[in-house]
């Protein structure tokens, strides 16, 4: 029975509706859709959001004729007022293949962007490196813009995308107008720097791929021809340890030709911060032994490139953050560069060919890998 009177029962369904339609037309997606976790048959596509609303992605290779909406979010709770995180799965792609996509969150739209799925074994392909741009937006976004004249494929970060891993600061140093521009058409895959580490955020803003690690802060996929590790200096690297563990199940089990391992705090580094032991005794135990071919670091901000029984070691800490001094000298360095860089990598079945870039469209190092 309804003890209320009617004008005030048409009273409260008037506010519910003026915050339902007001909610409807208002709803905002807060940056550009941007994409994670390539593989040749899926991706997932990131939409913040400010209601939880379900988002719809459009998507086709000639046309929007296909829609996925959100399968689950996470919410940003550092920040006064709650977002959402959104994550799309498209699925049941094609390989090598490019598509159209676009987010629809209630009456917002966004941008029609394109991407293209991971492409099989024997098929080039080109992936773009670059650490440690935090605290500097600047840098970052210019280097962005360079990254994306390249047209990679794909993406690697060595971690350190942000000062202390707060909203803000994930927003204003790493999601930069250039980066959102970029990171909306080229997938990326981050391995976790000491900065960012310190939220939950990190857990929020990024979605590792599907690998039987079950950690979103280590993981490992493939991409053509190319088996990649990527690893977390944030957590127990010692023997035994899980990570230690997955890592040599992981590089022990593929049958890939190029294996390629990302973390943030390198085994050989000389500057600044001192060499990670920890990281220098897995090289020597799992790395060398299974062939690893190239490994990818940050969290010293220069270049600098290390060969060490027959790994290459590259410190790309150049993203943005202020410069340290590297050393010139020493028993493995092979080239030293106290510059801001990002790194463009083309691998093939042949070889896997790394230009290092200034920010003024110089090369200041170049190598190749065969065998």
């Amino acid at each position: 029975m309804n003890f209320l009177p009617k004008k005030l029962n048409r009273s409260i369904f008037l506010i519910l509706f003026f915050f339902a339609f007001n909610s409807f037309l208002y709803s905002k997606l807060l940056m550009n859709p941007y994409l994670q976790a390539v593989t040749q048959n899926s991706i997932v596509v990131m939409v913040e959001t400010d209601t939880k609303d379900p988002v719809f992605v459009q998507y086709g290779k000639t046309s929007l004729e296909n829609s996925s909406k959100t399968k689950f979010y996470l919410v940003t709770e550092d920040k006064r007022s709650q977002t959402y995180v959104h994550r799309v799965y498209l699925e049941n792609l094609e390989p090598n293949t490019e598509y159209k996509y676009r987010a629809v969150h209630k009456k917002d739209t966004s941008s029609i962007f394109t991407f293209k799925t991971a492409v099989p074994e024997g098929v080039p392909f080109r992936v773009a490196i670059m650490g440690d741009n935090r605290s500097n937006p600047e840098k970052h976004s210019k280097k962005s813009k360079k990254m994306a004249q390249h047209s990679p494929h794909i993406s690697i970060y060595t971690g350190d995308l942000c000062f202390a891993g707060r909203y803000f600061e994930w927003k204003q140093e790493f999601f930069t107008p250039e980066e959102q521009e970029l990171i909306a058409r080229v997938p990326f895959f981050n391995s976790l720097g000491n900065h960012e580490a310190q939220t939950e955020l990190t857990k929020v803003f990024l979605q590792a791929p599907k690998s039987s690690s079950n950690d979103e802060y280590y993981y490992s996929f493939d991409y053509g021809d190319a088996h990649f590790l990527i690893l977390n200096t944030e957590t127990n690297v010692s023997p035994g340890s899980p990570q230690w563990k997955f890592a040599e199940s992981d590089l022990a089990n593929t049958n890939k030709k190029w294996k390629i391992v990302a973390f943030h705090i390198p085994a050989y580094s000389f500057g600044k911060h001192p060499p990670n032991k920890k990281m220098q005794e897995m090289t020597t135990q799992i790395f060398e032994k299974y062939g690893v071919d190239l490994v990818l670091n940050g969290h010293n901000h220069f270049y600098q490139r290390n060969l060490v029984n027959g790994i290459y070691h590259i410190t790309t800490g150049g993203g943005g953050s202020p410069l340290y001094e590297p050393t010139y000298e020493g028993p493995y360095i092979q080239k030293s560069v106290k510059d801001y860089h990002y790194g463009i990598m083309d691998i093939s079945k042949d070889s896997i060919v790394v230009k290092i870039y200034d920010l003024r469209d110089k090369i200041i190092d170049e190598f190749t890998i065969k065998k």
